[in-house]
């Protein structure tokens, strides 16, 4: 249909070690669902495709219904990470997902319904989540790869020098599982179900 947004890709972001949290965080159990597989789940609800998971050869995943991209080796960095997996996807635009944000789910549909062009999640105190965004790929890739070469690897920064669209977050949606802690208050929050 003409004038029709293009579908997104969809891009777990998967790699986390997990310091603070003690396990990396693509294997945390939330509820008899792991954090990665949870976030293919939110980015296909939302209606991305195809989805893909990027993750370090190094850390454990697990079973996922989606082809994995490695991140490269020789950097460790999630602006690095990002970049494999752009250059890996076929579209237009792509929407990000941390896999330790599992609440995302509906501000991750109002990415996908954004019209094309970068666009940036945002907390309630106006700081960018530049894991949870929209990003059109011809612009996106060529900047990260140029960031990690230059050894600019502050993901924030990256994105703000996109002029993204901001989508403000409610609630609880970019609630992270950085520590036990978190995870034990998300994991509060969900008692009910999946969700």
């Amino acid at each position: 249909m003409p004038g029709a947004a293009p579908t997104p890709a969809g891009v777990v972001l998967a790699g986390g070690a997990g310091r603070r949290l003690g396990t990396p965080k693509a294997v945390v159990d939330l509820h008899g669902e792991p954090l990665a597989a949870r976030a293919v789940r939110l980015l296909r609800a939302a209606g991305c495709a195809p989805v893909v998971v990027s993750a370090r050869a190094d850390r454990p995943l697990p079973p996922l219904d989606a082809p994995v991209v490695w991140d490269p080796p020789e950097v460790d960095s999630v602006l690095a990470a990002l970049a494999a997996a752009l250059a890996a996807v076929d579209a237009d635009e792509v929407v990000v997902l941390a896999c330790d944000l599992p609440l995302a789910g509906p501000l991750v549909a109002r990415l996908v319904a954004q019209p094309p062009g970068p666009a940036v999640a945002v907390d309630a105190d106006g700081r960018l989540q530049p894991l949870c965004a929209r990003y059109p790929r011809a612009v996106a890739l060529p900047a990260a790869r140029a960031a990690v070469a230059e050894g600019r690897l502050r993901a924030t920064d990256w994105a703000a020098g996109l002029a993204p669209q901001l989508v403000w977050a409610e609630g609880r949606e970019l609630a992270q599982c950085n520590t036990q802690e978190e995870l034990a208050a998300v994991r509060a929050w969900t008692a009910d179900g999946p969700g």
